[in-house]
């Protein structure tokens, strides 16, 4: 004989399963309130409504004045609190919270950021393709190559913007014992590599939204086999170009082969 299975006894403030059904529920995100016959779709209050277009409006503000905030935040969990607007395509949801067991705020201007000058190194720097040495005349503005080799200072920089990571560390290259800096101008539809007299108290700190102190900032990338290159910060795809004569400028690459002539070696 099949027994039942064992009933516990019941009280007031205890809840037991007595059976159960397949079914199959529909319903909507809209909110409705429990004494409304009508199923009257709840609506923000007036008060609130005006408090949300002040947001609005502030957050429009910030973003006229070309800035951003980036929000660092650990151990994050987030909340739908409500949504409205569901249809056969899908639900659009208004309000979300997030709730952090602790975050960062940084104010960044869009487009822009700085370099914060972090360590220096003195060094030789010889091209690959030539294994000739860059060398500058601060007097005549001019940088060259040649054989015998002359003291560079790398200048590395900390960068509050985002592209460090992918177009390499932010550099600034000193003719050792000077106040001379290679740096880039343009000329027309040309980008020119020179040397510029530059005080170094103006170099501690640079805005990527002041060409004038941007223009000595390359990006020095290298690769497994500890060879660089140096990108201008200023104008995007130009690189340090030494040719097989003594000229040295800069020039952009050409296809996916990296040419030996934009490589360089840190000698110390």
């Amino acid at each position: 004989m099949k027994t039942s299975p064992k009933q516990t006894s019941l009280t007031e403030d205890t809840l037991q399963p007595v059976s159960k059904e397949p079914t199959l529920l529909s319903f909507s995100w809209e909110m409705t309130r429990e004494d409304d016959p009508k199923g009257t779709v709840v609506e923000p209050q007036e008060e609130e409504k005006e408090t949300g277009n002040i947001e609005e409006d502030l957050c429009q503000a910030k973003t006229e004045e070309n800035e951003m905030f980036v929000v660092e935040m650990t151990k994050t969990s987030i909340s739908l609190v409500r949504g409205r607007g569901c249809d056969a395509t899908g639900c659009t949801f208004n309000d979300i919270i997030m709730v952090a067991e602790s975050s960062t705020v940084t104010l960044v201007p869009r487009g822009g950021g700085s370099f914060r000058q972090e360590k220096l190194s003195n060094v030789l720097i010889e091209n690959l393709a030539t294994r000739q040495y860059l060398r500058g005349i601060c007097s005549e503005r001019i940088v060259y190559a040649s054989p015998n080799p002359e003291k560079i200072t790398i200048y590395y920089y900390k960068s509050s913007g985002f592209r460090r990571g992918s177009s390499g560390m932010p550099v600034v290259l000193n003719l050792t014992d000077s106040n001379c800096f290679l740096m880039c101008c343009k000329q027309a539809d040309r980008v020119l590599l020179k040397v510029e007299t530059c005080e170094k108290q103006r170099l501690k700190q640079i805005s990527k939204s002041d060409e004038s102190t941007l223009s000595f900032v390359f990006y020095m990338k290298g690769d497994s086999a500890r060879r660089r290159r140096f990108e201008s910060a200023l104008y995007s795809g130009w690189f340090i170009n030494v040719c097989n004569t003594d000229t040295v400028g800069v020039a952009t690459l050409d296809g996916h082969t990296v040419d030996q002539s934009f490589l360089f070696i840190i000698q110390k």
